[in-house]
């Protein structure tokens, strides 16, 4: 479905990773993208990952997207091209590596001009969401944490929460619409 929405929109190259302890690019940027490819993918999405490393893949995938970058630059591409990254997970446990580290690893992507969009599948009952989840924060070794919302402390500026699978359509059109925005009116 993404895939159909960024080629519809001549978005250019497409790259697909599974990530979780480990990092795996499971299409690279330079294969065609076809309805195959997209029924072959799905075998590499499995869910039993029990931990998510989400520094690891931005470090991974800035490396990865860059390349990319590169290669087209000897075609015709620019090394100011916006790239976007969409990362669709339940949004948990995303400071396993630490706040710090995770943070610079967005910070870097960012700086490598790729527009970070964060999809977060919630529960869509709203039991247990990750709006729900309180972590405590330490302000100092003598000084009682405070207990924040979790989402207080999510280290993506841009991120969509999702409730309903079927509204993804809508949702990441309105979203490739904004970074569209976004790109054309900083190229400007």
């Amino acid at each position: 479905m993404i895939s159909n929405a960024l080629t519809l929109l001549e978005a250019g190259e497409l790259g697909i990773c599974s990530f979780g302890e480990n990092v795996r690019l499971v299409h690279d940027f330079n294969e065609q993208f076809s309805n195959h490819s997209g029924a072959k993918l799905l075998q590499h999405f499995t869910f039993e990952q029990k931990k998510t490393k989400i520094a690891q893949l931005l470090k991974q995938i800035t490396v990865h997207m860059m390349d990319a970058r590169s290669r087209q630059r000897g075609m015709m591409g620019n090394p100011d091209t916006a790239q976007l990254l969409l990362i669709v997970s339940d949004g948990r446990g995303l400071f396993m590596e630490g706040m710090e580290t995770v943070k610079s690893a967005v910070r870097q992507a960012r700086e490598s001009n790729i527009f970070l969009v964060f999809v977060v599948i919630d529960n869509p009952q709203a039991k247990d969401s990750i709006l729900d989840i309180r972590v405590p924060v330490f302000k100092g070794a003598n000084n009682m944490p405070e207990i924040k919302s979790y989402m207080d402390n999510f280290p993506f500026p841009f991120y969509i929460i999702l409730r309903d699978i079927n509204s993804l359509p809508q949702v990441l059109c309105d979203a490739l619409r904004q970074w569209f925005e976004l790109v054309t009116s900083t190229d400007s």
